[in-house]
């Protein structure tokens, strides 16, 4: 599916699936954000106010935690996206007509 870190393939390799239909765009930042970020956050921001501890202690802790916690997850969420989107057919409304145009798809659009 990937053929870099994020950068999808034109075509699946096994099955031969057009992964041009796929858009998910800044979904997975902002799920990662979402879900690692804030949450530890707060917890950095008790940590301080709790423990008042000097700098090197965030740079030790947080700052890679915030990393790995942000940066890990966009790959697995970028598939998820794929995913959903190939399996509820999303598209960009009113395309319905020039994807049926490019993809010489006889049928009525939807």
């Amino acid at each position: 599916m990937f053929k870099s870190w994020l950068k999808l393939v034109d075509r699946c390799e096994s099955c031969g699936l057009d992964y041009r239909f796929a858009s998910p765009d800044d979904g997975p930042a902002f799920f990662s954000l979402c879900i690692v970020a804030l949450p530890l956050i707060f917890i950095v921001v008790w940590l301080e106010v709790a423990f008042t501890p000097p700098i090197w202690v965030h740079l030790l802790t947080s700052v890679p935690l915030m990393v790995a916690g942000c940066v890990l997850p966009l790959r697995p969420i970028k598939g998820w996206l794929v995913a959903s989107q190939y399996v509820n057919k999303s598209r960009e409304a009113g395309t319905d007509a020039l994807w049926a145009q490019l993809h010489g798809d006889e049928r009525k659009p939807d």
